[in-house]
């Protein structure tokens, strides 16, 4: 993944960390073994890990530390038994160079295209991509079709790239994420904002009305994470065309193992509203295309746009 980090699901634990209150003091032994099981526990990738073997390697690996942070090397060895990309430590070292770009509307012959690009977590941000993605939105005249391109799109938060999304997607179920026992936390637009299980994850809603249009959507390698869960939760609306995503289509938690480090932990698959689960393996478009745009317009010409 180069580095670009997508957060998901943006809950935050606060776990072992220094200083936090209520939590009792402990041994490096006591961190590690905490930490193997919170992997364990919750990771999407478990059932396929020998543990006995894995905890003991990491024992050894850890032997003679005497903090926290003697550990980290024992913990990525854990992770790298998971074989999954999307779980990775961060140390304080590894500031994530988020690009600032904003979602952008051009409209040519009826149909309009909008652009949503990655983005960071931060809440200043959010609100500015929310500013300008409504914005674009409320600019735009009666279109005889939407494409939405996702190329480019390195994740980042995928709440603000949905609430922008609403509507054009309308309302109604666009997806889930589901855990290893097959735990669902539903996808849904309502009223303009995004809702994860029932809870409102827009900041505020979108107050833009549009009427429900052909949507093609264009996606590329450079489909990343939260980019490829907006890509999923258009699956069953639109047709998409380009190249296969990147393959992160899975919900992280963050967790912050204190001093600065924080374990990015996969917990969910992202599925669609169709059921369809996604994961690991990049998505294809429905259309390859090396002229993704110009395959997307010709097919919206089919559908009314002239």
């Amino acid at each position: 993944m180069g580095g670009r980090v997508s957060l998901l699901v943006t809950a935050l634990v606060l776990f072992c960390a220094g200083g936090a209150a209520g939590v009792r003091p402990h041994t490096p032994a006591e961190f590690l073994h905490r930490t193997i099981a919170l992997i364990r526990a919750n990771s999407i990738d478990a059932a396929g890990v020998d543990w006995p073997r894995v905890e003991a390697e990491a024992v050894y690996l850890a032997r003679g530390a005497r903090a926290d942070v003697g550990t980290l090397k024992a913990l990525e060895y854990v992770i790298s038994e998971l074989h999954d990309r999307h779980t990775i430590l961060l140390y304080p070292e590894h500031d994530i160079a988020w690009e600032t770009e904003v979602p952008t509307v051009r409209t040519e012959h009826g149909v309009a295209t909008l652009r949503l690009p990655g983005m960071g977590p931060d809440e200043a941000a959010a609100r500015r991509y929310l500013d300008a993605g409504f914005a674009a939105l409320a600019g735009v005249p009666s279109a005889c079709g939407w494409i939405v391109d996702l190329r480019g799109n390195h994740g980042g938060s995928m709440f603000p790239m949905l609430t922008v999304l609403a509507p054009v997607l309308g309302d109604g179920p666009v997806g889930s994420f589901v855990t290893s026992d097959g735990g669902r936390t539903a996808w849904e637009i309502h009223d303009g904002q995004f809702w994860l299980d029932g809870r409102s994850m827009s900041a505020r809603p979108n107050p833009v009305e549009l009427q429900r249009r052909p949507i093609a959507v264009l996606t590329s390698g450079d489909t990343v994470s939260s980019g490829e869960a907006t890509l999923v939760a258009t699956r069953g609306l639109a047709r998409s065309f380009g190249a296969p995503t990147a393959g992160f289509a899975t919900g992280n938690d963050v967790v912050d193992l204190g001093g600065g480090v924080t374990l990015l932990l996969t917990v969910a698959r992202d599925v669609d509203r169709t059921g369809r689960v996604y994961g690991t393996t990049p998505i294809p478009p429905d259309q390859p295309a090396a002229d993704a745009e110009a395959a997307a317009k010709e097919w919206l010409r089919t559908r009314g746009c002239r």
